[in-house]
């Protein structure tokens, strides 16, 4: 990270502090020379169940998918992804795991220009996994290829906003986020859904993912995301 973004992450942080907002990261769109993403630093330990949460305003829906993180090992290109993915008319959720992948479709239409929360939850000995938008539990629509009951890899590399092949590599432009992410934080337990509805409102204070908090944990910007400070909430 260069000493002229840790200076700008310094101030926004502290504009944000002193205001209430927060901070949210605008992805351009991607091209050969340009690829808008944020890495974490720091390495994941290994998982057996994990928590999700991210505010998401997307702003166009060129991309067949439109990556929200993909977590990546030497050995799985795709350990975790989440994605919003066009389906007819709409997008749903596409969730992915070491090859186990599902779809769900959640309660609001997802629109350009428009905040939304979302979170979702993993527990690998029993394979169940949930999603709730704004705090309502997303519909599970259908299962391509089993969960498997083992654990998450450590070492790896998170991305937000990208999809990689390989750490930090390989990235799937087709896929990648345009818009505004916000409050991506990752815990390695299973949140309550009172829990989740906290991450997303403005009662009280957020709750910070013990694994990945969103302008806590040491992370990378890269090729252009735009940092600034915003008002968010759905209550």
């Amino acid at each position: 990270m260069s000493p002229l973004t840790i200076f700008l992450l310094i101030a926004i942080c502290k504009i944000s502090f002193i205001t209430g907002f927060l901070v949210k990261a605008y992805f351009s769109p991607s091209n050969s020379s340009n690829i808008p993403r944020i890495i974490a630093e720091n390495f994941f330990p290994s998982l057996w169940q994990f928590t999700m949460c991210s505010w998401l305003k997307p702003y166009s829906f060129n991309n067949h998918e439109l990556t929200i993180i993909s977590y990546a090992t030497s050995r799985h290109s795709e350990a975790i992804f989440i994605c919003l993915q066009r389906s007819g008319q709409e997008y749903i959720v596409l969730f992915q795991i070491q090859g186990g992948w599902s779809e769900f479709k959640c309660p609001l239409p997802w629109k350009q220009g428009q905040w939304h929360h979302l979170c979702g939850t993993w527990l690998a000995p029993t394979k169940i996994r949930r999603f709730y938008q704004n705090g309502q539990e997303c519909k599970y629509l259908r299962t391509y290829y089993d969960f498997e009951s083992k654990e998450v890899p450590s070492g790896g590399t998170l991305a937000i906003g990208q999809d990689q092949e390989a750490p930090d590599s390989k990235y799937q432009l087709h896929r990648s986020w345009h818009g505004d992410i916000a409050e991506v934080h990752i815990w390695d337990e299973i949140l309550s859904l009172e829990q989740i509805r906290d991450t997303g409102s403005c009662k009280g204070s957020m709750r910070e993912g013990n694994i990945f908090a969103w302008m806590k944990t040491p992370i990378t910007v890269k090729d252009n995301v735009v940092l600034s400070a915003t008002h968010l909430c759905y209550n």
